[in-house]
């Protein structure tokens, strides 16, 4: 299995630094370094980071990587992508094989076993895998799905049902990503100039492949893309301490 980290991520000031704000420090741990450590239990072949080459030069988060993951393959991301699916395609020769694939947002948080999440897609024999809260906000994607539970329809930004999805995306073949991926680009309908994974999986069952989601309860999803997002997040964590 392959785990690829996009990481592009909003910053935050701290000590008159703009950090980027998976460098933030929770429990004494970075953001960046708990999302690696909760994969640890899938026993990951190769982790992929795609990071800001700002970031890499400013803040040495190549360094940081290296620190928490020696053979950590990085990928420096020059300039602006056209979103997400563009920077994953610059980790192709990486990805674009038989392996298992997964693709996460290094600040999407799941309390959820990363393993019990991939032995569900695995046991439902799925080609690709989504994980899904309850939401209607436009700011997520989102899938609708069938009577068996199989994923139909993904729209991004755009509810089509209560199905969110978290920035965590399976596939039972890296090269299904890839592929899938550029019939995306080609057929050049990004959503605000930008395309996203979840645009992939609509290419996955154009291809009759098995798409399936798992659910999660709302509260074990943790966005932490900005402050108010990590506020929340700490003060859950505080009420889970005192609940014990």
């Amino acid at each position: 299995m392959n785990i690829m980290f996009l990481m592009g991520s909003s910053h935050i000031e701290k000590d008159k630094e703009d950090y980027p704000f998976y460098l933030t420090e929770i429990n004494e741990k970075l953001i960046l370094e708990q999302q690696i450590e909760y994969c640890k239990e899938l026993k990951p072949t190769m982790h992929i980071f795609c990071v800001k080459e700002g970031d890499i030069k400013q803040f040495r988060v190549d360094s940081v990587i290296k620190q928490i993951v020696s053979n950590a393959q990085i990928i420096p991301i020059a300039n602006q992508t056209c979103g997400a699916i563009c920077t994953a395609l610059l980790g192709y020769k990486y990805i674009a094989n038989d392996d298992e694939l997964i693709l996460m947002a290094v600040d999407d948080f799941v309390s959820d076993s990363s393993k019990k999440i991939v032995q569900d897609f695995r046991t439902k024999s799925a080609d690709a895998g989504v994980v899904s809260f309850t939401s209607v906000h436009p700011r997520y994607s989102f899938a609708k799905t069938d009577e068996f539970g199989n994923v139909v329809q993904a729209e991004e930004k755009l509810p089509i049902s209560k199905n969110a999805l978290v920035s965590f995306y399976y596939f039972r073949h890296g090269i299904d990503f890839t592929d899938c991926a550029m019939d995306v680009i080609r057929k050049d309908n990004p959503t605000k100039g930008n395309f996203y994974i979840s645009q992939t999986l609509n290419e996955m069952i154009l291809r009759q492949k098995k798409v399936v989601m798992h659910k999660i309860s709302n509260d074990a999803f943790h966005p932490l893309k900005n402050e108010l997002h990590l506020a929340q997040y700490i003060m859950d964590l505080k009420e889970n301490q005192r609940g014990k």
